[in-house]
């Protein structure tokens, strides 16, 4: 059973992109750019996994690369298909991890951010999810996962949040079950008061490694 059932994200959607549009995509475009040209992969075609509401897909393809992306939630794909994307937009479509909606090879650079990964609870979906990324990779080509890791939760991961601005009121809480990472997140927004829980699995190093290996990556 996943963390995010195929209805999630969706009163959540816009307050997510109130909170991340601040965020330094061009840094994080900037690095998953450089990691291809460390491994001499030249990048025309980029496919971001789990796009959210698409601000690393919208950066690609303003640099001039053919980018898609796919989100679980139909709400996170409507606001970033109506953010303005000029003559060569990303294509944007609602498609799982465990199923990547692109044929394959397609891909030069294949991205999974923001911990999209651990919102799989199983490491069979885990290992399906990358199977499905590296299919989509074309021959050369670099596959960037971003994931949620203990490391970051023991060596300064701030367990809550609070925002106030642009008219939301957002406080968000984290609480640590086993391995499991339950966030509840209440919101206010246009005077109306909304809230929503999330569970994400914190997989250890070793066990990425041993996924990513038996999903025939290599790191």
């Amino acid at each position: 059973m996943p963390g995010v059932p195929s209805g999630a994200y969706r009163r959540y959607a816009l307050v997510y992109d109130l909170v991340w549009r601040a965020a330094p995509y061009d840094r994080f475009v900037d690095l998953c750019l450089e990691a291809a040209a460390a491994h001499g992969t030249g990048v025309r075609r980029v496919l971001v996994a789990a796009c959210g509401t698409g601000n690393a897909a919208l950066e690609l393809a303003g640099r001039g690369l053919e980018v898609a992306g796919f989100d679980l939630s139909p709400a996170m794909v409507a606001v970033a298909a109506a953010k303005p994307r000029g003559r060569t937009g990303p294509r944007l479509m609602v498609g799982d991890l465990r199923a990547v909606p692109v044929r394959d090879g397609w891909a030069d650079l294949v991205l999974a951010l923001n911990a999209g990964l651990n919102y799989l609870l199983e490491p069979a979906e885990v290992l399906a999810a990358l199977r499905h990324l590296a299919r989509a990779a074309a021959p050369g080509g670099v596959v960037v996962v971003e994931p949620l890791s203990p490391r970051f939760v023991h060596e300064g991961w701030e367990p809550g949040r609070h925002v106030d601005r642009d008219g939301l009121r957002l406080d968000a809480t984290y609480e640590l079950q086993g391995d499991l990472v339950v966030e509840r997140l209440r919101w206010t927004l246009g005077g109306v008061e909304e809230s929503e829980t999330y569970r994400q699995r914190l997989y250890t190093d070793a066990e990425l490694e041993a996924l990513v290996a038996a999903a025939g990556l290599r790191l």
